[in-house]
């Protein structure tokens, strides 16, 4: 029997035409996606770009410093969805896309961490600003700083010495009464107890501004007086100095040093600004007004110039000699070494601490002082001690009031507490542009989603077996 297999051969054909047109489909459909699901991507990616330029704009132009700007946080969703349908939906090409709406999640704001996301920014900044020239020039500075701490324990070392020295010839010596002359110290004592701010600035005018502390912690320490009176008292006093001198690491700290006297205000600085003047000194004081971080800043420069000045004194044997006849003078008594002894190690620390009050007078000025003294750049003698009058000798090379505010932000015990009191120096300068600005409400680091559907392209009109809409959820950590 013949059989007939055309009708079967025509099915066959027809299966397998629909088995490669259901291929094909599935091949489109799948390209279709991919492409699709890179321009949705790319769109996305777009996007955050568009809202990576919306940083706050005076943060950024008087500090460099990138956060999101407040104002723009509350329009983000909206706006991100607005440019994502602009790019999607409103384009005319086959796809059909449905944009959802944008979130905003795991905000990192510019002030936590205790200022490490400041410090972050700030290291990345000065990085590219801080040549090996710099790095050299400031380890030059800082050894030279650390050095001078060295003296203080071979000054104490001295006046055991010497005190021991006038106990052995006290039995020896018979005492005698001579005319007695005026204590130079007195005057000394009573001029310091005026204040730093007079002693260095006399009649010039201070800015008394109040600094807004919202993030860095208050300095309500006080600082002491110096008795040069009272040999045991000195004793504390140099012990206070010594710790005082002593820093953290150079390297770990010098970002923060430049950036700080780069782009924050101090008391030399040439640019006029209106608001905070002396915003560096306020990194290192904390205090209340700019007056009082003036004053105390003056105080730690003092400090810092005293065992400087120190080991000039005690290495002059002519200064040595000017002191102990003055001790025995101003006593009144000659044939009791101890007292003697005593008085004449007091005179000289307090020759030393005039010396640095003269000092920082430079620094104020915009003067260099130098970091060794000698006899040609020593200024002040004995009888301009009381009333610290004297001949100012600024020299040509030396280290400046910029160089010791940068020792002595290194020299800080809290490192965190420079960027916490960095950000009130900001918010507070920024507020009198936009006075509802607060810094603790810029976006550093945010993640940002965005719901993006599209519809199938079924093509060849044929139904596949999959939902009608692809859906995705795209998801970028936006850091500034």
């Amino acid at each position: 029997m013949i059989r007939d297999d055309k009708g079967a051969m025509t099915t066959f054909l027809a299966m397998l035409f629909l088995v490669f047109m259901l291929l094909i489909s599935v091949c489109v459909e799948g390209i279709y996606t991919y492409v699709a699901r890179g321009k949705a991507a790319g769109a996305f990616m777009a996007g955050l770009s568009h809202v990576h330029g919306n940083y706050q704009k005076e943060l950024e132009e008087t500090y460099h410093i990138f956060a999101m700007d407040p104002r723009y946080q509350k329009e983000m969703p909206e706006d991100l969805s607005e440019k994502m349908k602009e790019s999607l939906e409103g384009s005319k090409d086959s796809f059909l896309f449905q944009t959802g709406n944008a979130g905003m999640e795991k905000k990192v704001y510019l002030t936590d961490q205790e200022g490490e996301v400041l410090k972050y920014q700030i290291r990345e900044l000065m990085k590219y600003q801080m040549g090996k020239d710099a790095i050299d020039l400031w380890r030059k500075k800082w050894n030279q700083s650390q050095e001078a701490k060295n003296e203080i324990p071979q000054i104490e070392e001295k006046m055991e010495q010497e005190g021991k020295k006038g106990e052995e010839k006290e039995q020896k010596d018979k005492t005698k009464t001579i005319e007695k002359k005026q204590d130079p110290r007195k005057g000394l004592m009573k001029r310091l107890r005026e204040g730093s701010v007079s002693l260095i600035m006399g009649e010039r005018k201070v800015s008394s501004l109040a600094v807004i502390s919202s993030y860095g912690k208050k300095d309500t320490t006080k600082e002491k007086t110096w008795n040069f009176m009272k040999k045991k008292e000195m004793k504390e006093q140099l012990h206070d100095i010594q710790k005082k001198v002593s820093g953290t690491s150079l390297i770990s700290e010098l970002p923060a040093v430049l950036y700080s006297l780069k782009y924050l205000h101090c008391l030399t600085s040439k640019q006029k600004k209106e608001g905070l003047q002396y915003e560096v000194e306020y990194l290192i004081a904390g205090k209340d007004s700019e007056k009082e971080n003036l004053g105390s800043v003056f105080w730690k420069m003092i400090a810092l110039r005293f065992p400087v000045n120190g080991a000039y004194v005690y290495k002059s044997p002519e200064k040595e000699k000017e002191a102990s006849v003055l001790a025995a003078s101003v006593l009144g008594l000659t044939g009791i070494p101890p007292l003697i002894a005593a008085a004449k190690h007091l005179l000289l620390l307090a020759l030393a601490y005039g010396e640095s009050v003269i000092d920082v007078r430079n620094l104020a000025d915009g003067n260099q002082v130098p970091m060794v003294k000698n006899a040609a750049n020593w200024q002040l003698s004995f009888s301009g001690l009381a009333t610290l009058t004297s001949e100012k000798k600024p020299v040509k090379k030396g280290l400046s009031y910029e160089d010791y505010l940068g020792i002595l932000l290194m020299m800080k015990n809290s490192e965190k507490e420079k960027y916490m009191r960095m950000m009130d120096v900001m918010e507070q300068n920024i507020r009198r542009k936009v006075p509802d600005f607060k810094l603790d409400q810029c976006v550093a680091s945010c993640t940002i989603s965005m719901n993006i559907s599209l519809k199938k392209l079924s093509f060849g009109g044929m139904t596949l077996p999959f939902p009608q809409w692809s859906k995705w959820n795209f998801k970028r950590t936006l850091t500034y």
